[in-house]
């Protein structure tokens, strides 16, 4: 399930052997359960957040109001996005759905660089697309939802 980890140390460790100065700093290594329906965690879920010590919001929305989720007849699932209420710094992105595997990228990117909610809701996404669940997750932190 964490090929994607152990390729990235592999190549850190070749690196290292190689003279080269590398450190493991990754804030977020995405996991994916290829089920049907499809699972993806990147960063913290809301309870482990909470354990942390962070006060935090949460933005969910629903597949059912996606418009490419629709087209696909895969409605069933949610993006769900945990964000540090001080300043929306994102903490974590949990999804379930049909094709959500491919939206763990674009988690892990936002986790990786440290983006705010407004950061994801500012960005365009093109329509219809999954991506679009990211943005109004996030939209819901902010308190600009379009669609809910």
């Amino acid at each position: 399930m964490l090929a994607h980890r152990a390729m990235a140390q592999g190549q850190m460790v070749a690196e290292i052997v190689a003279g080269m100065n590398r450190t493991w700093d990754k804030r977020c290594i995405p996991a994916v359960c290829f089920t049907d329906p499809e699972i993806v965690t990147a960063g913290l879920a809301p309870a482990d957040a909470l354990s942390e010590g962070y006060e935090v919001s949460v933005g969910v929305f629903p597949l059912q109001a996606n418009g490419r989720a629709m087209t696909m007849e895969a409605e069933t699932g949610f993006v769900r996005v945990v964000a540090d209420k001080s300043n929306g710094v994102l903490l974590g992105v949990q999804a379930v759905g049909q094709g959500v595997s491919e939206l763990s990228s674009a988690f892990a990117l936002a986790l990786e660089m440290g983006a705010r909610a407004e950061d994801i809701e500012a960005t365009v996404h093109a329509h219809p697309t999954l991506g679009e669940s990211f943005a109004e997750a996030c939209m819901q932190v902010t308190g600009s939802a379009l669609h809910i």
